[in-house]
């Protein structure tokens, strides 16, 4: 009789229903899981094409609402504009970001082997040599040329993966309307709405954010180019564009920046190195401090503390192009964020 009772609810259609669907969900759920782990290094080149396409889009709607051009031929007059203005600012700066670019190349592994015979002569950097880290300084000059060939050998592919997300940007952005259609149509009937929604907040979230950063690269690398040109730092050029372009990453970016443009001037003398890293860390704490905040209390902005974790998380799973995306993808996420608080109300 006990026994019945507990097994009574078996024979009912609702429950194998409800299990079946709940197996369904759980294999959907594990298959995702496979999906995404086996995809885990196209993903972020799927997301950036759909940045570009943003940031595509919502310049030529603009240049067209501007001009009264329609949007297809704006989309193309952004294009050949910006291909236009890459070709003159090689034209008038090229020899000039070649020559210090390469002396960025020379000085930066002269200044590591500096500082590591400076080490080795020191007492304290023997001792740590020896008895604490048991690392033989005199052996990191191989792994740094092996990084560098690495490094070098990944420029075709990196090129490659560049010209398939431009390609297919220009094929969103000509047609981002229909493309959400698809993805709305993809999702269950009862859920349409809100991916709908979120689809239409995300894009003019990005669009915001994207407007931010260009304000932030091409303050940072102003402010940073001309600190290092009046101190006479070395390759003030080059050190400027690294910098403005690593603002884009918050953060880690402008660290990177200050290491670099320290190690390109060591060669030249501490003063030099003290300089690059003072111009270079002025310029991003004016960008960082009072021009990206004002900016931000006019658009958007996400807590700092959720997106230094978004940062290492995104970079844990996807290294370098998570942490260069993580900022843009947590900009999404937000949205996505604010979309399901909104249905829970409701």
């Amino acid at each position: 009789m006990k026994l019945n009772f507990l097994t009574k609810g078996l024979d009912q259609p609702d429950f194998v229903a409800r299990a079946v669907a709940t197996v369904s969900i759980a294999a959907a759920a594990i298959m995702l899981g496979l999906l995404f782990w086996r995809l885990s290094e196209f993903l972020p080149i799927v997301f950036a094409t759909i940045v570009i396409a943003v940031a595509w889009r919502g310049a030529a709607e603009s240049f067209g609402a501007r001009f009264g051009i329609p949007t297809g031929l704006s989309i193309l007059t952004v294009a050949l504009a910006l291909v236009v203005g890459v070709v003159v600012t090689l034209m008038a700066f090229g020899g000039q970001l070649v020559r210090q670019y390469d002396e960025v190349a020379l000085d930066v592994p002269a200044a590591i082997e500096l500082i590591q015979r400076h080490v080795e002569e020191h007492p304290w950097g023997r001792f740590v040599e020896k008895f604490v880290l048991d690392v033989d300084y005199s052996k990191a000059a191989a792994p740094i040329a092996q990084h560098v060939g690495a490094a070098l050998g990944s420029l075709g592919n990196a090129f490659a993966m560049t010209l398939f997300a431009i390609i297919g940007a220009a094929y969103l952005a000509a047609d981002p309307k229909g493309h959400a259609e698809r993805v709305v149509a993809l999702t269950p009937a009862h859920h349409r709405e809100k991916v709908s929604r979120f689809l239409q907040r995300s894009g003019g979230s990005l669009r915001q954010w994207l407007i931010l950063q260009l304000y932030v690269i091409v303050m940072n690398a102003f402010f940073a180019g001309v600190a290092l040109w009046a101190f006479g730092v070395p390759a003030p050029l080059a050190l400027a564009t690294i910098s403005g372009a690593l603002a884009f990453i918050p953060y880690f970016g402008s660290i990177i920046a200050l290491v670099v443009g320290a190690l390109v001037a060591l060669p030249h003398g501490v003063d030099s190195a003290a300089l690059a890293a003072l111009s270079i860390g002025a310029a991003s704490f004016v960008e960082g401090y009072l021009i990206t905040p004002f900016l931000q209390s006019r658009s958007l902005s996400v807590p700092a503390v959720v997106l230094l974790f978004c940062m290492l998380a995104f970079g844990a799973l996807f290294g370098a192009m998570g942490v260069v995306l993580a900022v843009p993808a947590t900009v999404v996420l937000s949205v996505a964020y604010e979309v399901f608080a909104e249905t829970q109300k409701a």
